[in-house]
């Protein structure tokens, strides 16, 4: 992988055959580089899902994990549903991130991500202390597989967030920072976050979004990228100067299939700029 090399996040193609996903990739779109996700149970399909990759000649930054049953509608609705949170799905969740796992080993990829779930701000919080120990659990058995756990930034105040690793206590756990969710879960600048996170990056989505009204109650809105509150040069030229070499992988989750190859198309002429 090339220092800053650009790439995408395989669900913002919105094409079900992974196959024609990574076609895409390749020859529409230039890329050389791919984030998987695995939001459903096609990661079931191991032979499948290697083949496909081999073939394709892309590489994979790292593959991303998501859950049935997150509810995205608002707010409120994710931070009660997302990520190892809700209790009665634990043991499921659990299951297929440790799935999902082997098969990112076998793909020879060395990262995992996933969106964790709304830690409580609170450290006294009793939940914050089952959520400390399911990501030490996580990190120990990604440990295990010489895989690293990286927690996308959104839910958390950078400060927090930076907690909460410290009190997870293990060496294999990051951050896959995303500067839009910051703006669209209305919970900190970004480019006052990089600050903060800093050396625990090691994996950048780029995507762009506009505040709410009212930040932390409503979504924001995801815009192309560029467009919107992210100030992605100063994002881009923040994460060279603290000495980032890890990938800008464009994530982009609104609209039909041609309007967001022609979004990513604009986000990948602008990253190139820079």
């Amino acid at each position: 992988m090339q220092p800053l090399q650009i790439g995408v996040c395989s669900w913002s193609l919105k094409i079900a055959d992974l196959d024609q996903t990574l076609s895409t990739i390749k020859n529409e779109l230039g890329l050389k580089l791919v984030q998987l996700g695995f939001f459903d149970d096609s990661y079931k399909n191991t032979d499948q899902i290697m083949e496909a990759v081999k073939a394709s000649g892309l590489e994979v930054s790292t593959t991303c994990i998501g859950f049935e049953g997150e509810d995205y509608s608002s707010i409120p609705a994710i931070a009660k549903t997302g990520g190892y949170i809700p209790d009665d799905d634990w043991d499921n969740r659990l299951a297929k991130t440790l799935a999902v796992a082997d098969l990112t080993a076998k793909l020879g990829v060395k990262l995992l991500a996933a969106h964790i779930g709304f830690v409580p701000h609170d450290s006294s919080d009793p939940k914050y202390a089952i959520m400390v120990d399911r990501i030490k659990r996580i990190c120990d058995e990604l440990g295990q597989r010489g895989l690293i756990l990286i927690m996308e930034t959104g839910q958390e105040k950078a400060k927090d967030l930076i907690e909460f690793i410290d009190a997870v206590s293990c060496d294999n756990i990051a951050i896959n920072f995303d500067s839009a969710n910051m703006i669209l879960y209305g919970i900190g600048e970004p480019l006052e976050a990089i600050d903060i996170l800093k050396d625990k990056i090691i994996h950048v989505h780029m995507k762009d979004a506009t505040w709410s009204d009212k930040p932390g109650q409503q979504w924001g809105e995801e815009v192309v990228l560029g467009t919107g509150q992210s100030d992605i040069p100063g994002i881009v030229n923040k994460l060279k100067r603290y000495g980032y070499t890890g990938p800008l992988v464009i994530e982009r989750e609104v609209g039909d299939t041609p309007t967001r190859l022609a979004d990513i198309k604009q986000a990948i002429k602008l990253l190139r700029s820079l």
